[in-house]
């Protein structure tokens, strides 16, 4: 009898990946965290009711799913935060050693960019146990605490959308080796 393998431990957060599941040149990578990665999936559901049964529903028809992320990591990098956040803007730092400032505007209308993402368990190399996130937006806020016994660090909440682009269309999420093929 073969005893099951349980992964646990850290993981790894990768956002923009291409169809074999490689990193592409705009990119990045997360593998610092502090209390873990979290995917969970939510869907919504229709539950029609008759004068009959009163408020007790006669079926239930799911209406959509997405799924988010939920992690904070010390990796304080902001060139990551401008390739994800539309309201982020590098100014300076053109020449080596040249100043360079990050601004943050706070104004309506953009809209996130999404790219394919994955989590990977730490240490990990088997393609089966990696979750492929078809379309992800990173929504981030700044929250930079300056804490006795503790260490700065973003907060990165990021929702998966299903893919209207994707086969089988609105794909939302890939358990496993994203090569495989029929």
């Amino acid at each position: 009898m073969n005893d099951p393998i349980i992964y646990s431990g850290p993981g790894i957060f990768e956002w923009g990946v291409d169809e074999e599941g490689q990193l592409e040149i705009d990119g990045f990578v997360i593998d610092l965290t502090q209390g873990g990665i979290t995917f969970t999936t939510t869907t919504t559901y229709y539950d029609p009711t008759t004068d009959q049964t009163g408020t007790a529903p006669i079926d239930s028809i799911s209406t959509g799913t997405t799924g988010s992320v939920a992690f904070e990591t010390p990796d304080m990098d902001f060139e990551k935060v401008i390739k994800f956040n539309p309201n982020a803007i590098k100014v300076g730092g053109a020449a080596e050693g040249a100043p360079v400032k990050y601004q943050v505007t706070g104004l309506a209308g953009k809209r996130l960019p999404r790219k394919r993402a994955v989590i990977k368990p730490l240490g990990i190399d088997d393609p089966d146990q990696f979750i492929y996130l078809e379309s992800v937006g990173i929504k981030f806020d700044m929250n930079a605490g300056y804490v006795l016994d503790n260490n700065r660090r973003f907060t990165i909440n990021a929702i998966a959308y299903p893919s209207l682009a994707a086969t089988p269309k609105g794909l939302l999420y890939t358990w496993g080796d994203i090569t495989a093929t029929a």
